[in-house]
Order: structure tokens, then C-alpha cells, then sequence
């Protein structure tokens, strides 16, 4: 196949994965305003079908490609025990069709991560990315002033831009990673400069209009690390990866306040009304405590009449989520897959932290900066591990991509089989 015509192919599956272009709120009323379900999109058909041509296309470019495709397979084989607890949780779900279907869809969402990494260099992938986000931003901001009514929020969220996706903290989860591909290519570009530095202070633009706390605090936290990473490949000190974890630190505390600070002044002795996420997270912890092992089933506990559906019992909310990526993976997968999972991501930290170190170029920054934004964004939503899901697709790439690398004296490196060093 031509190269440019399989990289056009790459960038238009990640816009059906990230549901920009299927325009997700076109028909959807917000909350408070016909709910965030009420209404129907007339692209959902046209989506799904691309989704399964895609999966289909994914497992085609593997096959004729399997000779490459095994040394990146086993980078991360914590992704793969996932799989395995996913697609085989239907055996003990509460909802075995939901699981099972869901959890096959899951494993070819892996697959098509897995042939992005296998197929392209981590620099390719992020001319990929900055292809994908570049139209993805200027795409939003064109349908939301065409389209106000769905674009913008009208209901509880008056006023907030949800763009093309179905809530405004979606977008904003989507716009905050955008600004970083965007930036790095803002900083390397030679040509059409002024286009590209345009589109990323539009980017930053739209995390503002999102009106969304969390994704403007991860806004920051990304453009403080971008130097601190940086200088990871300039200096052998100590310090900048011990900067770098307690960045990731306080973003997740700052996080957790910024969400429940209404609880939190409540447990200071104020009086504020309730309203906080604490509640909901009291509520999932007792039900993993119920199922401790391998949890209710993927994507089974808040299906309607699941477990989760008790909670309006007992705070009054309809929700889809426990809105911490940590809890849901929990009860969804027990501890053994939430030790899977975590696990994975605790290793790409590490391991990003090494490539960032030993590359050269600032693509090579890319895995270490995705891991933080997934590791601070579950504090407060379910960012990964979700059926065709754009984020998970991005990190079994960034995961995949960085290949082993090992110390032969103290300041040289050896990336795995290849006889190149890096000093």
C-alpha cells in the first residue's frame, strides 16, 4: 500500500475512534436540557460500520506484517493479561452479552494500537497525532459556531463548548491532550509557522470556552512538564525525574480538590451543600469489597438494572461511571485486573521516563507525558480501558512503541537488539 495513502488511513480511524467526526452531540440534548442521552444521532450507523472496517483493516495489516508485529506485542504483556481478564470476565458478569461482545471490541481496539506501533516509528505516529488533533481542533470550533445549539451547552453546563462530543468534560479530556502534539509540532515546524502556532493557542482557547476545571489544571500540568521532560535528555541529574514525579503528584491532589472541594470543606467543618464524587466513590468501594477478585463483569456494574443503578438509592444520581478511572477498573475487573492494568501503566511511567531520557528528539517525550495525563485524569473520569476507546488506542501505542532498553556502562544504553547506543 502507498505510505502516504495508509498514514491518511491512520489519521481518519483515529477521528472515527475519538468521535469528532461522527459528531457525537449533533442531536443530543445536554444535561439539564434533554439529558446528555435524550435525542439520537443520525451518523451513529455510519460509525459503528467504520469502526468494524477498521477493525477489520487492523487485523488484515497485522497478519501480512506478523514478523513485526510480535517483538512489539510483547513490550507491555501486562496489556495482553488485561485483555485475557476482559474478554473472559463474561463467564462472571452480571451482564454476560454485554461483556463479551464489549470485551472482543475491547481486544480489537488493542490490536489496532498495536498496529500503530508496530507499523511506525514514535515519530511518525506523532506527525500522526498532530494531523489527527490539528483537524480535530479546527473541526470543533467550525461545528460549534455553525452548530451552537448542539456545540455549546444548554442545559446544566449553560453556556460551556462541548464541540462535536457529548459532554463538555469529554472535550475538555480531548483538547487538553491535543495541546501537546500540537505544541511539539508548533516547536519544530519550518514551514507554515504561524498556521500551526494559530491552531495550538485555539487549542488552549477551547480548553478555556470547555469551561472545565480538571482539563484546564491538566492543561498546565502538561505545558510545566513539556521543559522538565525536556530536560531529561539534557542533564544525567537526578532531580529533573524527582520533579517530574512530584508534578504528577500534586496535579492529582489538585485534581481530587478541584472536584470535591464542597466535601472538602465540609470535612474542615464548613457547611457547604454536599455534592461532591466522595459519595459515589464511598458506594463502588463497597461493592469491589462484595466482588474483591475479579469484580462484576466489563462494563457490566452500570448497566441499567446492574448493581451500579443502586447507587440512586442512596445519593440520587443516574450515573454511567464512578468518575475515577481507578474505582471502575476495580469493580469492573476486580483486583486482578486493576493490578494488570495499574501495573502497566506504573511500567510505561518508568519506562517512559527512560526513553525521554535516551531519545533525542522531543517525540520521544510523548509516552511519559500520555501516562501522566491518563494517571491524573483518573483521578476524576474513566479515561481508559473503555470499549472502542481513542484514549486506550494512544496508550497500547505509546506503550508498545518504546522499545527495551538496557544500561551497558553507567551514561550508555542499548536499545534492544539494534546496535545503536545512545549516550
Amino acid at each position: 500500500m502507498n505510505p502516504k495513502i495508509e498514514k491518511a488511513l491512520a489519521i481518519f480511524g483515529l477521528l472515527v475512534f475519538s468521535g469528532v467526526i461522527g459528531m457525537v452531540s449533533y442531536g443530543r440534548g445536554s444535561d439539564g436540557a434533554g439529558g446528555s442521552a435524550g435525542g439520537s444521532n443520525p451518523f451513529d450507523k455510519i460509525m459503528m460500520v467504520l469502526r468494524y472496517a477498521y477493525y477489520g483493516y487492523t487485523i488484515f495489516m497485522l497478519t501480512v506484517r506478523l514478523k513485526t508485529v510480535v517483538r512489539p506485542a510483547l513490550r507491555d504483556v501486562l496489556i495482553w493479561g488485561l485483555m485475557g481478564v476482559i474478554v473472559m470476565s463474561y463467564l462472571w458478569s452480571d451482564f454476560p452479552d454485554i461483556s463479551e461482545k464489549n470485551g472482543r471490541l475491547t481486544l480489537l481496539t488493542s490490536l489496532f494500537g498495536l498496529y500503530l506501533a508496530s507499523r511506525y516509528s514514535m515519530k511518525e505516529q506523532m506527525s500522526i497525532l498532530q494531523w489527527t488533533f490539528g483537524i480535530s481542533v479546527v473541526f470543533s470550533l467550525l461545528y460549534s459556531g455553525a452548530l451552537p445549539n448542539y456545540g455549546i451547552e444548554q442545559g446544566t453546563h449553560k453556556g460551556a463548548w462541548r464541540g462535536p462530543l457529548l459532554h463538555k468534560n469529554h472535550f475538555a479530556r480531548f483538547i487538553a491532550i491535543s495541546t501537546v502534539p500540537l505544541l511539539f509540532a508548533a516547536l519544530k515546524a519550518k514551514k507554515h509557522r504561524k498556521i500551526i502556532w494559530g491552531i495550538f493557542i485555539l487549542s488552549i482557547l477551547l480548553v478555556q470556552l470547555s469551561t472545565s476545571k480538571t482539563g484546564l489544571l491538566v492543561f498546565f500540568t502538561l505545558m510545566l512538564l513539556v521543559p522538565l521532560c525536556k530536560a531529561l535528555q539534557l542533564t544525567k541529574s537526578v532531580i529533573v525525574p524527582f520533579l517530574i514525579f512530584i508534578v504528577l503528584i500534586g496535579a492529582s491532589a489538585a485534581t481530587w480538590l478541584v472536584n470535591n472541594w464542597e466535601p472538602f470543606l465540609y470535612g474542615l467543618g464548613k457547611d457547604p451543600t454536599l455534592t461532591g464524587r466522595t459519595d459515589i466513590w464511598a458506594f463502588v468501594i463497597d461493592k469491589i469489597r462484595e466482588r474483591p477478585w475479579l469484580g462484576f463483569g466489563y462494563e457490566a456494574f452500570w448497566e441499567p438494572g446492574g448493581e451500579g443503578e443502586n447507587v440512586k438509592f442512596y445519593i440520587l444520581l443516574v450515573l454511567s461511571q464512578a468518575h475515577n478511572g481507578y474505582l471502575d477498573v476495580a469493580v469492573h475487573l476486580g483486583l486482578i485486573g486493576f493490578a494488570l492494568w495499574f501495573g502497566s501503566l506504573i511500567l510505561c511511567f518508568f519506562r517512559g521516563l527512560i526513553w525521554a531520557r535516551v531519545g533525542g528528539e522531543i517525540e520521544d517525550l510523548w509516552p511519559l507525558l500520555y501516562v501522566i495525563f491518563l494517571l491524573v485524569y483518573n483521578n476524576t473520569e474513566s479515561t481508559i480501558v473503555e470499549t472502542n476507546s481513542f484514549f486506550w488506542i494512544l496508550y497500547v501505542a505509546a506503550s508498545l512503541s518504546m522499545k527495551r532498553i538496557r544500561a551497558v556502562i553507567p551514561g550508555a544504553w542499548e536499545i534492544e537488539t539494534e546496535n545503536k547506543k545512545l549516550v
